[in-house]
């Protein structure tokens, strides 16, 4: 079973931020980190809480209360494609100096975020499969009261 790390960790990682817009520029907000073993991790209270993982296949996985859910894959190269989230398909992509790209059918063009480390494409779909969702969901819940 994995447990909380303290952020950053002392063994190699990959950052995961979410990018934010303003008229001054943007800001990139550090969110989470991928370890070497393929574990994802939330950043609350300088801790990585873990949250789901990737495979050697290119598959990113989500823990649910019970067991974990297949969320979509990557390439090497850092295209991302969803198994479902917003119909499925391809979500977006990863550039060469660690800019997110989230566009789609249903999406227009958009930086969301900035990996850096060993595992970027894996990241890059961790943050477009898990991260930018569950911020999503957050706002809308906030947003109902």
């Amino acid at each position: 079973m994995t447990t909380r790390m303290t952020y950053p960790p002392d063994e190699p990682y990959t950052l995961i931020a979410r990018r934010h817009h303003g008229e001054a520029g943007h800001t990139d907000e550090p969110v989470g980190f991928l370890t070497a073993d393929g574990r994802i991790y939330f950043i609350r209270w300088n801790e990585g809480l873990p949250i789901g993982r990737v495979d050697t296949q290119g598959r990113v996985f989500r823990d649910t209360q019970y067991a974990e859910r297949e969320l979509g894959t990557f390439t090497p190269d850092g295209q991302v494609h969803s198994h479902g989230l917003f119909e499925g398909g391809a979500l977006g992509w990863l550039d060469p100096d660690g800019t997110v790209v989230q566009a789609g059918l249903i999406f227009g063009e958009e930086e969301v975020g900035f990996v850096q480390g060993p595992q970027a494409a894996a990241a890059a779909a961790a943050l477009l499969l898990i991260f930018l969702p569950d911020a999503q969901e957050r706002q809308h819940a906030q947003d109902r009261g």
